[in-house]
């Protein structure tokens, strides 16, 4: 399995990565059966935060279409990072040469495979639109982020690490206000 750490960096919001995510999931989508499911999740889909130029990409699958489904996004050049520390997650990841030249800073794209309607699919979603609708919520985050880089942990594992309580408070908040 390869090496789940990498370097990171971070980018200010590009207002091109809703159609960079529309665009993936398009290419996705072909290679897959019917009743899967997509959503924009994590920092690239919530306007104007900072964050990792890697769009996050949520497809829910109904539990028994898992491996099946993992194969197939495999084939598209993804690499399987298995659970990668999260049970009831299929972790995929592609990457990219960056270009900034082109106008736009993404390194790549990740895949979370969940069960659709699981614990897993719903706190992702409550995340995401709590911080959609929750300026403070989303400049705390931003501000976390930004302490992470700036202390030195610009790897994915202690930058993961360092913002990981805050992470999940959010999460506990977002789930609790039901947003």
């Amino acid at each position: 399995m390869p090496d789940l750490d990498e370097p990171i960096h971070l980018s200010g919001y590009d207002p091109t990565w809703p159609d960079l995510y529309t665009a993936e999931v398009r290419r996705i989508a072909k290679a897959l059966p019917q009743g899967v499911w997509f959503e924009h999740i994590g920092s690239t889909s919530v306007p104007g935060m900072l964050a990792k130029p890697i769009i996050d990409i949520m497809i829910g699958v109904e539990a028994g279409s898992v491996e099946r489904i993992r194969v197939k996004v495999g084939e598209l050049v993804y690499e399987d990072m298995g659970e990668a520390g999260l049970s009831g997650r299929i972790y995929l990841r592609r990457r990219i040469v960056a270009s900034k030249v082109a106008g736009f800073d993404l390194t790549g794209f990740n895949v979370a495979l969940v069960e659709y309607g699981g614990a897993i699919w719903k706190s992702n979603l409550a995340l995401r639109d709590y911080l959609r609708t929750n300026p403070e919520a989303a400049r705390e985050y931003t501000e976390v982020k930004q302490a992470a880089v700036s202390s030195g942990a610009t790897s994915l594992l202690a930058y993961s690490a360092y913002k990981r309580e805050c992470v999940n408070r959010l999460m506990d908040r977002a789930v609790a206000s039901g947003t």
